[in-house]
C-alpha cells in the first residue's frame, strides 16, 4: 500500500493507493469491440473503450494477460480503476466510485 501526498493549489489532500495484478481468464468481444473481461469473480464489463489497435493486440493475444488494479480511497469514497498492459503501453478498461457510507 502507497500513502500520497498531493498539493493542488493552497488545499493538501492524501490519497492511500492499492496497486495489485489480477490475472485475466479470457475475454468477451461483440465484433472487434471488446465487451468484458472474465477474472475469477466473474465478467468485468469494459466502461472506457481501449483504441482500436489495443482491441486487435488483444485478439491476437498479445496483451498481457493481467490486469493492473488501483485502489484509490480519497475522502471517504473508494475509487477502483482497472487497466490492461500492451507491451509497454496501459490502457484504462474500467472505472468506478464506491461510498464506503454504503
Amino acid at each position: 500500500m502507497a500513502e500520497v501526498l498531493g498539493k493542488s493549489g493552497f488545499v493538501s489532500y492524501r490519497e492511500v493507493i492499492e496497486e495489485y495484478e489480477v490475472p485475466i481468464r479470457g475475454f468477451l468481444f461483440k465484433g472487434e469491440k471488446l465487451e468484458g473481461i472474465y477474472v475469477r469473480g466473474g465478467l468485468l464489463p469494459v466502461t472506457e473503450e481501449p483504441p482500436k489497435d489495443i482491441n486487435e493486440d488483444i485478439l491476437r493475444g498479445k496483451a498481457r494477460k493481467k490486469l493492473l488494479v488501483r485502489e484509490i480511497k480519497y475522502k471517504g469514497a473508494e475509487i477502483i480503476e482497472v487497466y490492461i498492459q500492451d507491451g509497454y503501453r496501459t490502457w484504462p478498461v474500467y472505472e468506478a466510485s464506491l461510498d464506503e457510507a454504503s
